[in-house]
């Protein structure tokens, strides 16, 4: 599998998890086309969907690894990302109170639906049947939508619930869809569909950052302490209910988590990533490996490289592989550079170098000289000769005057 993440620092990275003997992170890309944070980032089949601050959705392609498409059609920052099961739509959510359905095929907009009064839509969720959808706005309603007929069903205004605060977070369906999770500044919860109603409720002493499910009626939360807080669905009433589990993840917040067959992987706030073997029985999450990716994790999905045969999936020998060939690659020796030389010319040594070439070639050049200077003074005389001569005969011309009449050639000759 491959790990995508979104990060503060407007990174888009890849990481694939490479289980030899001992497993192992090993970063496949790192993508800076956003002009902000990003905010959110969808996964389904081999498109990869991101969004941010700068107002505008990528699309990715992983099986050619390159960028497919923007979409412009927000004008806010894009908050939310959700792909339907179907491969059909893209849902989009922003601070423009906008909640966009794109189709897949072509990316053109087939629905534009104001879902909130016009205030920023915060989450989106879409059921796993591909037949609903749950969105969350800053209006702190949770509207469900009928995504086959293109519009809301019914709302839920979570004013009410005083547990969820002010700024209702994490809403994420169950792999069933019969169950949904909100949380609060102090509490997680988990909603039936069946009854529109809650179904457990737990007060945590910190606040919860993110939620993801592990099996039907199980889920994780990750806290800001940096603890994961098991959380079951149990519909009896009793001691069970209060039982809490929790598991030591991080020295800071669990800041995104995702879940993948038996694997999770979660990020803190501060960058470091950790794949986690899950033992849902026991309870419990065995360490695989660890790294730090050097930036600020804001989102995470997880890409399954299956789906694309062993071209994009790393093997158990392809680390060994590549170190040998590495080896076997001979080391030339590299030359040094040709440096050139500069000189640098002054007037007076330019002035006196031709006289002394000149010195040392006045013997054989002295004939060719003289002739050529004595073929000049010839032509120069001819010419003056010629001039001389047009001149004498202009002025003889204008001594003569104007031609005589016959009257005046008769008085002349008397």
């Amino acid at each position: 599998m491959e790990v995508i993440i979104g990060t503060y620092e407007e990174f888009l990275l890849g990481y694939k998890l490479v289980i030899n003997e001992k497993a192992s992170f090993v970063q496949s890309f790192a993508d800076k086309s956003h002009a902000g944070p990003l905010k959110c980032v969808a996964v389904h089949g081999n498109f990869v969907a991101t969004g941010a601050t700068d107002d505008r959705i990528f699309l990715y392609d992983m099986r050619s690894r390159k960028q497919t498409n923007i979409i412009l059609s927000h004008e806010g920052t894009i908050n939310a990302l959700a792909f339907t099961p179907d491969s059909s739509h893209l849902l989009s959510g922003g601070d423009d109170g906008r909640m966009i359905a794109t189709r897949q095929n072509t990316w053109a907009t087939e629905g534009n639906w104001k879902a909130h009064k016009g205030l920023a839509v915060n989450q989106i969720s879409c059921h796993p049947s591909g037949k609903l959808a749950l969105s969350l706005g800053a209006d702190r309603v949770l509207c469900t939508w009928n995504l086959v007929k293109g519009r809301v069903a019914y709302r839920t205004n979570l004013k009410s619930r005083s547990t969820l605060g002010t700024q209702p977070d994490c809403l994420t369906w169950s792999p069933t869809g019969d169950y949904f999770t909100l949380c609060g500044f102090r509490a997680a919860e988990i909603w039936s569909i069946k009854s529109a109603d809650v179904l457990v409720s737990r007060k945590t002493k910190e606040k919860p950052i993110c939620v993801c499910w592990v099996a039907d009626e199980l889920c994780l939360v990750g806290l800001e302490s940096g603890k994961i807080l098991w959380l079951e669905v149990t519909e009896e009433e009793g001691e069970e209910n209060e039982k809490e589990h929790f598991t030591e993840a991080h020295d800071t917040r669990v800041k995104v988590m995702a879940f993948h067959k038996d694997t999770l992987i979660t990020i803190s706030s501060s960058g470091e990533m950790k794949a986690w073997q899950v033992n849902i029985n026991q309870k419990n999450l065995k360490p695989m490996c660890t790294t730090n990716i050097g930036c600020r994790p804001t989102c995470l999905s997880i890409l399954d490289l299956t789906q694309f045969g062993g071209a994009f999936v790393l093997k158990n020998n392809d680390t060994k592989e590549d170190k040998q060939q590495v080896n076997i690659v001979p080391k030339k020796a590299v030359k040094p550079p040709e440096r050139g030389v500069v000189t640098i010319e002054y007037e007076e040594d330019a002035q006196d170098e031709p006289e002394q070439e000149s010195s040392e070639n006045d013997t054989d050049s002295s004939e060719a000289s003289s002739s050529q200077v004595q073929e000049k003074t010839r032509k120069r005389k001819g010419n003056v000769d010629k001039k001389s001569q047009s001149q004498t005969k202009k002025n003889q011309s204008k001594q003569k005057g104007p031609p005589l009449s016959k009257n005046q050639k008769n008085n002349k000759n008397k």
